[in-house]
């Protein structure tokens, strides 16, 4: 096999042809490969913020997104979230020695079993132990509200193996407005609250961490049904609130502000995630400038999306999981965790930590994103959509402040309120399917195999060890009070019993939810009953005129745990119906064509009825539904209903499964 030089005659031709192609002659080839479906619908469509996005737009001149990172490698952290110790330094050794470059802690908290139990420093030196901190950075999921004193059990580690403070990065993961948005009630007063996170900060600036101390968390937004712009508000909301009270508290502005660090979800929305992460530096660059700040740069933290996680056929959230993880790094995350597969079962095992793992190592050796400093940049679509995005993200920024702020929203209950709207309105789309879910909504499997599980051995947390002899302040000698008990061996809630709590404000929880429960829901309640609903399909014509109808309703059927039975094909409708009645079900669905619904669906419909089916058609035939309706023809689903509902509706028709 030969190949043209790139300087020959015909090489040289093809680049100027693909030089000159114009946006018409795009155009007409995407008309071309649609044979004949409309291309609008395809290359554009509207957001559930407003925002439309153009798939097909010029290149324009590229630019600098402040605080973004040039080509460098994203920090590829891995979830340790086993109880024991020992358990976990050999999953996070066994993971930084096989790709991954750093390490998410999910922490217990006092009297919790999920989780990391580290709840001293012996406890954490262990986990850690063999893990080079100045080289592995740290991202901790904290129990609500104990920033301040996992942040000095932390601080307490790094002085005992007496290692340069600046030579650490940790993302604390401290968000007071995450949590309280979390639990939906706040342990002390707003101003105590920032008054213990500013001398944490304060003690630490002086002990010499430079690690963002604030995790500005946008991912219990989004997992309460948060639009893409509404993250983007609640974390610029959520960042302005804190920097606030920060400052109230004692802090100068620029050292609050550059305490702020932001984690994201980032979901198989390709393109979205991709635009929404750019948006979030534009903001902040912007947040800054109002500040009259300099520019600085921020670390963005990004997690593959809860909430689009399925428990039905999870092996599809490899693919989904993959797509986010590479759109966050074209995104321009500056560390990412990929959730393992079986996150949404409640569990891992050892082939879903490596599959997590191996995501990043491929897109990082496969794709060498990483190496360019924003592949994004230039791209018509995306840029426009960034920019979008950024404004509705703005918008919804400017409706908090004009009520007061991201507490009073939380407060008045008008943020959850917003939520709850846009949850809805994604659950319905889910719900019609268009937003299909694969392996869920779309393409269930009938028969799945369940997927085995590491167990997750209890570890019981260490009780009052060293209790403090009495409680600490909030400011910065507090602080250094909590440090020098976890040194001397004070657990987790000896440092919590020292800081009192006295709640003051209480709001509604912003409760997450993946996308698939409802589905996932149904299915199992389903099939679970004894006996076992399910549906009978009443088969019309020969296969060529009936299979795709049956085809959907077998799909749909198996999406709500209901098991489809096939009628005889090309029997007569007393034939039809006695095989109905010999399958002691009690929903028939007729599926056939349009024209066989002419020919035999009243017919049908009155032999099954007859003999006390319910009747249900596949599709929603142009003519005859009058004599289909006279004949029993119920309810007739199609495309586009909200099949959530439906299935709802033939569970409770199908409901006793044998007569």
């Amino acid at each position: 096999m030969t190949t043209e030089p790139l300087t020959s005659p015909a090489a040289t031709a093809f680049a100027d042809d693909f030089a000159t192609a114009t946006r018409e002659d795009w155009l007409k080839a995407a008309e071309a490969a649609l044979k004949g479906r409309p291309l609008e619908p395809v290359i554009r469509r509207r957001t559930m913020d407003g925002v439309t996005v153009n798939a097909l737009l010029e290149r324009v001149t590229p630019r600098v997104v402040a605080g973004r990172p040039a080509g460098g490698r994203w920090t590829a952290m891995t979830v340790i979230d086993i109880a024991d110790p020992e358990a976990a330094n050999a999953q996070a050794l066994e993971d930084l020695n096989n790709g991954a470059s750093g390490l998410s802690l999910k922490l217990a908290g006092p009297g919790e079993t999920h989780g990391l139990v580290a709840d001293t420093l012996d406890r954490l030196d262990r986990a850690l132990d063999g893990v080079l901190l100045d080289l592995a950075p740290l991202h901790l999921e904290l129990p609500a509200f104990h920033g301040r004193a996992t942040a000095a059990l932390v601080t307490a580690l790094v002085e005992r193996r007496k290692l340069d403070p600046a030579s650490v990065f940790v993302l604390f993961g401290a968000d007071l407005l995450r949590d309280l948005a979390r639990t939906g009630a706040l342990p002390r007063s707003w101003e105590a609250m920032c008054a213990r996170l500013a001398g944490a900060i304060a003690g630490m600036r002086r002990r010499g961490f430079t690690s963002p101390v604030l995790s500005v968390d946008a991912r219990q937004h989004h997992g309460a049904g948060a639009t893409d712009a509404q993250e983007l508000g609640a974390a610029l909301g959520s960042a302005t609130q804190q920097v606030r009270g920060l400052v109230a508290a004692g802090l100068p502005l620029e050292t609050a502000a550059d305490a702020v660090s932001f984690a994201f979800a980032c979901d198989a929305e390709q393109f979205t995630t991709i635009a929404k992460l750019r948006a979030a530096r534009l903001l902040w660059a912007a947040w800054r400038r109002e500040a009259g700040l300099p520019e600085a740069p921020v670390h963005i933290h990004a997690e593959t999306s809860r909430r689009m996680l399925t428990r039905r056929d999870a092996h599809t959230n490899m693919v989904r999981s993959t797509i986010a993880a590479f759109a966050a790094g074209v995104g321009g995350a500056d560390s990412i965790v990929v959730l393992p597969f079986t996150d949404a079962l409640g569990g891992i095992n050892a082939d879903a930590r490596r599959i997590a793992r191996n995501a990043q190592a491929i897109i990082l050796e496969e794709t060498n994103a990483h190496r360019v400093a924003d592949p994004a940049a230039g791209a018509g679509a995306i840029e426009a959509y960034t920019d979008d995005l950024a404004e509705a993200g703005w918008a919804a920024f400017r409706e908090v402040e004009a009520e007061g702020g991201f507490l009073a929203a939380l407060a008045n209950g008008s943020w959850q309120d917003r939520l709850m709207e846009s949850r809805a309105a994604r659950e319905a789309a889910v719900a019609k399917r268009s937003v299909p879910i694969v392996g869920v909504s779309e393409f269930p499997q009938a028969d799945e195999a369940p997927i085995a599980l590491d167990p997750r051995p209890a570890v019981e947390a260490s009780p009052s060890r060293r209790p403090l002899a009495g409680p600490v302040g909030e400011d910065e000698a507090g602080y250094d009070a909590l440090v020098a008990a976890a040194l001397d061996g004070a657990s987790l809630a000896d440092l919590a019993a020292a800081t009192a709590t006295a709640p003051t404000l209480t709001v509604r929880p912003c409760d997450t939810e993946r996308l698939a429960a409802g589905f996932e829901r149904l299915r199992a309640e389903n099939e679970a009953a004894t006996p076992r609903p399910g549906v009978f399909l009443a088969l019309l014509g020969p296969i060529a005129r009936h299979s795709a109808r049956a085809g959907f309703i077998r799909n749909l059927t198996v999406a709500g745990g209901l098991k489809p039975v096939d009628g005889p094909i090309l029997g007569s409708a007393d034939d039809v119906a006695e095989a109905f009645a010999q399958s002691g079900l009690k929903l028939a669905v007729l599926c056939g064509s349009d024209d066989g619904y002419a020919e035999e669906g009243a017919a049908l419909a009155k032999a099954l009825a007859a003999r006390g089916a319910a009747v249900w058609l596949a599709g929603r035939p142009k003519e005859g539904r009058e004599a289909l309706e006279a004949a029993g023809v119920a309810r007739f689903v199609a495309a586009g209903d909200d099949m959530l509902t439906t299935l709802k509706e033939a569970s409770a028709a199908s409901a006793g499964g044998a007569r």
